[in-house]
């Protein structure tokens, strides 16, 4: 029979402080794990912005929305890793700093970005669901580069101030303001144009009597008080020595003065 060799030694068995440091260095990755993980994941839930009072509100509009079914993260994490940085080097310490020293009002959610809106809109619409209303998206969004949320400001988190969800008239005219864009009425409204009664010469003074008879507010009701944008305003005349001089003007104006006058206002002085 062949002579077997000598039996190989035993590896040696790992000291017992040398498997404590295992387990140790184990638990401290784990930690930082979590302590990372954790506060990331938390701030990205809506429960978690429900603690501020003043984004209560806010949060409803949201569950009833038609994007209560959108995560926090798809709207307000623009897409990509640099978004997700961005997002955690604010939401780790906040979390943190809240723990310590109870809620603030810091919002960590930017607005969402362009990006973020067209990961599912990307079907640019040309015309209102009304039909009414034209609204090249394409050369805003592309052309112009807007951010959605200029015009959506009141779209997921609050309603504008007549209960609804779409954009005002009053922010297309920060640009449609007849200079930077457009502010033709046909060149918006498909359905809507001047009337002619406007055209007329003594429109000015007979709109009063009219207004009775049918709704200004279907054309004019986008800016709060639209009477008052003119009656709140005086005539180019009313200056300087206007009232020794205003006698001649009376009376070539006779009734046109009663648009703003009563009969009784001049018997005050005369």
């Amino acid at each position: 029979m062949a002579e077997h060799g000598p039996e190989p030694a035993a590896e040696p068995a790992a000291p017992p402080r040398r498997r404590w440091g295992r387990w140790v260095l184990l638990g401290i990755v784990v930690l930082l794990v979590l302590g990372l993980v954790w506060p990331i994941f938390s701030t990205l839930q809506p429960s978690y912005y429900r603690r501020f009072l003043n984004l209560d509100d806010r949060m409803d509009h949201w569950t009833n929305s038609t994007h209560a079914k959108v995560t926090c993260s798809q709207c307000h994490l623009e897409p990509g890793f640099s978004g997700f940085v961005s997002f955690a080097a604010r939401s780790v310490p906040a979390f943190y700093s809240q723990l310590v020293s109870g809620a603030s009002d810091t919002n960590l959610l930017d607005a969402p970005g362009r990006a973020a809106c067209q990961k599912c809109h990307t079907a640019y619409r040309t015309v209102a669901p009304s039909g009414d209303l034209l609204i090249p998206h394409r050369a805003h969004v592309e052309v112009l580069e807007m951010e959605c949320v200029t015009c959506h400001k009141d779209l997921v988190h609050s309603e504008n101030r007549r209960g609804f969800n779409r954009p005002e008239m009053e922010g297309c005219l920060t640009c449609h303001n007849g200079e930077d864009a457009s502010n033709e009425c046909a060149d918006c409204h498909t359905d809507k144009a001047t009337p002619q009664s406007h055209a007329a010469k003594d429109w000015l003074q007979v709109h009063g009597e009219q207004a009775d008879e049918v709704d200004c507010a279907e054309c004019h009701d986008w800016t709060p008080d639209y009477c008052a944008e003119c009656h709140a305003q005086k005539p180019p005349s009313h200056v300087g020595n206007w009232k020794t001089d205003h006698g001649p003007v009376a009376e070539k104006r006779g009734d046109g003065c009663l648009v703003c006058h009563d009969q009784k206002f001049c018997e005050e002085c005369h």
